[in-house]
C-alpha cells in the first residue's frame, strides 16, 4: 500500500511539472542541477543547450561553461546575468587559461575548449551571481540518422535533464525511462530523473510524424 500512494504521489508531481511548464513559453532553470537540450534539424547535427548556475567564489570576474570533448560549440554562445538580464561578453578560451585562474579544484584537460563570459566586477564577499549559458552544439558522432529515422546519443550527468525533439517528429524509441509529454508548441518533450552516482547513457530514435489526412470532400 505504501508502494501504491509513493507512485500516486510520483505521477501527481509529475502532472504538476507539466502543468507549470506548459503555462510559460519562458524556460528557466531553478537551481543548478537542470538542464535543457532542444534538438535541431538532425541534418545540421546540432541542439541547443541552457542552463543556469550560480557564482559565489569571493574574487571570482568569469563565468565557465565547459565543452564536452566530442562538441564543438557554434561561435553564438551567450551568458547572461539572470540577476539583471544583461548579457555578459562571451568568447571561448582554452582549459588551460581556465586553470591558470584556479576558480575549480577539479583542472579541465589544457587543451579543451572552454566558452567564458566576464562578469561586471569580481564577486564581492557575500555577494552571488546567478547566470544563464546558450549554447549550440554540434556534434555528428552523437546526433545522426539512420535511414529516415533520427538517433540522439549522450550521457547525462544532471539529477534533472530535459530534451525536446525537433518540431514534427515523434519519439520511436527510447532506451532509459523518462517523463514524456508535448510542450507549448507541441513538440515532444523529455524528461529524464537521473538518481545515480554516475551518468546515464540515453539513446533516443525519432521519425517525423506522419502527415495529417487530408478530409474526403
Amino acid at each position: 500500500m505504501n508502494f501504491r500512494r509513493l507512485l500516486v504521489s510520483s505521477s501527481l508531481a509529475a502532472i504538476l511539472v507539466i502543468g507549470v511548464a506548459a503555462q510559460s513559453n519562458f524556460h528557466r532553470s531553478e537551481q543548478d542541477l537542470e538542464i535543457t537540450y532542444w534538438l535541431q534539424d538532425p541534418a545540421t547535427h546540432q541542439f541547443k543547450i541552457s542552463h543556469d548556475f550560480t557564482l559565489s567564489r569571493v574574487g571570482q570576474k568569469y563565468a565557465h561553461s565547459f565543452v564536452r570533448a566530442g562538441s564543438a560549440v557554434n561561435p553564438d554562445s551567450k551568458m547572461f546575468n539572470a540577476d539583471t538580464g544583461k548579457e555578459l561578453k562571451t568568447y571561448t578560451v582554452t582549459g588551460k587559461e581556465v586553470n591558470d585562474l584556479k576558480y575549480y579544484p577539479n583542472p579541465t584537460a589544457p587543451d579543451s575548449v572552454v566558452v567564458q563570459g566576464d562578469l561586471d566586477h569580481a564577486i564581492a564577499e557575500g555577494e552571488s551571481v546567478r547566470i544563464r549559458v546558450e549554447e549550440t552544439y554540434t556534434d555528428a558522432v552523437g546526433y545522426t540518422m539512420n535511414s529516415d529515422e533520427l538517433i540522439w546519443k549522450r550521457t547525462l550527468g544532471r539529477p534533472l535533464n530535459l530534451v525536446t525533439l525537433p518540431a514534427g517528429w515523434m519519439l520511436t524509441s527510447l532506451n532509459v525511462p523518462a517523463i514524456i509529454s508535448l510542450d507549448s508548441e507541441g513538440r515532444t518533450l523529455l524528461r529524464f530523473t537521473n538518481i545515480r552516482n554516475g551518468d546515464i547513457d540515453v539513446t533516443i530514435r525519432a521519425k517525423h510524424r506522419p502527415a495529417a489526412a487530408k478530409p474526403v470532400s
